[in-house]
C-alpha cells in the first residue's frame, strides 16, 4: 500500500512521504509503519510506526493545520499525574511538522487494549474520571490557550444537515418509488423515518445557542472527544486519554456530556459507569441546558458525516459507503446519540413534536 485513506475511503498521504518527514523533521528512523483501523476521523489518518531500534510511536496525519490540541497535550502532559502521552517535539521545537500540506504529529505508541472493545472495571472509570478532573483544573499559558478555540455555541452542521435534507428530497422525487437496495437507498429510507427527531433536533439548536451566549458559563480546558473510544487500557491497568484533535475551552458539560450517557450507540454508559468515573472525577452541578445543546450539536455532526459520505460514496470506496451507513443508522437507534438528543430537549421542556414534514430551522 503506498497511500493511507481516510475513514472516508479517500487516499490522505503517501507513505513515502511520512516515513522520510518523520526521519527529516523528527529523527525517527522508520523500519515498519502500518494504518491503524477502526477510527471514524475522517480529515486524518493514525499509524503505528516501528524504528529500527524498536520503539513504537503513533504517528497522525490530518488535513486539519490547527495546532492547539498538540500545544494542549504537550503541556498537559507536563501536568497531568498520568494518563496523557505528550507529542514529541520536530527538530524546529514544535509538536508537529508538515507534509505535503497536511499535519503530521507523532506521540509514543501506548501498549494495551481499547476501552471500546473491552470495557472498563470500577477503577478504570474512577482514574478515567480523575484524569479528566485534573485536565479541568489546569491553567494554560496563555500562548497555549491563545491557539485554542474558544466555545461560541455555534453548530455549523446544522446547516450542512439542511443541504443534506434537500439533496436527499431531490433523490426521492428522482427515484419516488423507494425501492433502491444500495447504501443510497437504505439512507434515504432512514431518513425518511427520522425526519421526526432530525427535524427537532435542528428547531431549536440555534435557539439553545442565542440562549447559552447571553449567559456565563465558567469555561474550562475540554478535551472534546472524551469518549471511551479514545481511551486506551495499557498492560499495567492504567487508562490514557489519546487523540486531543479537539480541543475546546468550554463548559465541562463539553466532555462530560460523553459519560453522562455517552455518544457511542454500541457503549452506552450505565448510571453504575457514571457514579464510577464521578467518584473519581468529583462532584460537578450538571446545566441541563448546556447538555442539551452539546448533545443535539454532536448529533449534527455525525449526521452530517455519515450521512454525506454515503451520499458520496462514488468518491469513497464501497466499504466506506457501507460502514458510514452503518454509523449513521447507529445514530438512529435506541441507544444513538439522536435519541439522546431529543430526550434532553424534552427534559428542559422544549417541544419536540414542532418539527414538520421538513428538517426544521428557523424560518
Amino acid at each position: 500500500m503506498d497511500a493511507f485513506a481516510s475513514a472516508a475511503g479517500a487516499p490522505i498521504i503517501d507513505r513515502a512521504a511520512v516515513v522520510a518527514r518523520l526521519r527529516a523533521d523528527f529523527g525517527v528512523s522508520v523500519h515498519s509503519i502500518s494504518q491503524v483501523s477502526g477510527g471514524q476521523d475522517s480529515e486524518a489518518v493514525v499509524m503505528r510506526a516501528v524504528t529500527v531500534d524498536g520503539a513504537e510511536f503513533a504517528v497522525k496525519v490530518s488535513r486539519s493545520l490547527g495546532v492547539g490540541g498538540l500545544l494542549a497535550s504537550a503541556f498537559l502532559a507536563r501536568r497531568v499525574s498520568s494518563g496523557i502521552a505528550g507529542p514529541l517535539l520536530a527538530r524546529s521545537g514544535q509538536p508537529f511538522s508538515v507534509v505535503d500540506g497536511r499535519r503530521l504529529s507523532v506521540s509514543p505508541w501506548v501498549s494495551g487494549r481499547g476501552a471500546y472493545e473491552t470495557g472498563m472495571d470500577a477503577p478504570q472509570w474512577r482514574s478515567f474520571g480523575s484524569v479528566l478532573a485534573e485536565v479541568h483544573d489546569v491553567q494554560l499559558p496563555r500562548a497555549a490557550a491563545d491557539q485554542l478555540p474558544t466555545e461560541d455555541y455555534r453548530t455549523p452542521a446544522a446547516a450542512s444537515t439542511r443541504v443534506l435534507d434537500e439533496r436527499i428530497r431531490a433523490e426521492v422525487r428522482r427515484h419516488p418509488a423507494g425501492s433502491d437496495a444500495s447504501p443510497t437507498g437504505a439512507l434515504i429510507r432512514e431518513w425518511h423515518a427520522a425526519t421526526g427527531s432530525v427535524g427537532a433536533i435542528l428547531t431549536h439548536i440555534d435557539d439553545l445557542g442565542d440562549e447559552l451566549r447571553a449567559c456565563t458559563r465558567p469555561s474550562v480546558i475540554c478535551h472534546g472527544d472524551a469518549h471511551i473510544g479514545n481511551v486506551q487500557l495499557s498492560d499495567d491497568g492504567g487508562i490514557w486519554l489519546l487523540d486531543w484533535d479537539e480541543v475546546v475551552c468550554a463548559p465541562r458539560e463539553r466532555d462530560l456530556m460523553f459519560v453522562l450517557g455517552g455518544v457511542l450507540a454500541h457503549a452506552p454508559v450505565s448510571t453504575r459507569q457514571q457514579g464510577w468515573f464521578f467518584e473519581g472525577y468529583g462532584p460537578a452541578d450538571i446545566d441541563p441546558v448546556q447538555l442539551a445543546y452539546y448533545r443535539c450539536s454532536w448529533a449534527l455532526q455525525d449526521i452530517a458525516d455519515y450521512a454525506g459520505r454515503v451520499l458520496d460514496r462514488p468518491a469513497m470506496s464501497a466499504g466506506a459507503g457501507s460502514q458510514a451507513l452503518e454509523l449513521f443508522c447507529d445514530l438512529l437507534s435506541p441507544t444513538g446519540i439522536v435519541r439522546l438528543a431529543v430526550d434532553s430537549l424534552q427534559e428542559i421542556g422544549r417541544d419536540v413534536s414542532v418539527a414538520g414534514s421538513r428538517c426544521g430551522g428557523r424560518p
